[in-house]
């Protein structure tokens, strides 16, 4: 059985090795009104910080539980999450398991569009991963495989 001090060398040295993997993710682009990008600087300079990237990041860190500023952080930001998106208590959605099993990339989501057969196993996978939460139709999936595959984005 491992214990605390060997649980949080385990939880520092992953961190560790995450941090080797920071860089720009190119999927990350936000679309602001001047007066939403206005506000959001004062928030940056009123905490602080000196870029609204750094901001952002220390948020990120809270929501993701993944080196964050602290447990009360990390509860007020999931807080926020489940009052502002919390419909995953009632819902799966069908990206959410598509990036959670790996199905993630384009070629296995170009398979999924023309082979039915796969497309209805991985459906079937879907609904049963969802136990009794409401599910997306296999209509709606084909069109968000359909729209990930012409955007050429993977998840």
């Amino acid at each position: 059985m491992i214990d605390m001090n060997e649980r949080y060398a385990l939880f520092a040295k992953e961190q560790n090795e995450d941090v080797k993997t920071n860089c720009v993710r190119e999927d990350l682009k936000l679309s602001l009104t001047n007066k939403q990008y206005a506000n959001l600087k004062l928030k940056v300079y009123q905490a602080g910080f000196k870029n609204s990237g750094d901001f952002i990041q220390s948020f990120i860190g809270d929501l993701t539980g993944w080196s964050s500023n602290g447990s009360d952080e990390r509860d007020l930001a999931d807080q926020w999450y489940e009052r502002a998106h919390g419909m995953s208590e009632f819902y799966y959605y069908f990206c959410c398991f598509l990036f959670n099993y790996d199905y993630m990339n384009l070629e296995t989501m170009s398979e999924l569009l023309v082979d039915d057969e796969y497309f209805c196993a991985v459906y079937d996978e879907y609904v049963m991963e969802a136990y009794d939460k409401d599910v997306q139709s296999k209509e709606d999936c084909i069109q968000l495989l359909k729209e990930i595959v012409e955007a050429g984005i993977e998840l």
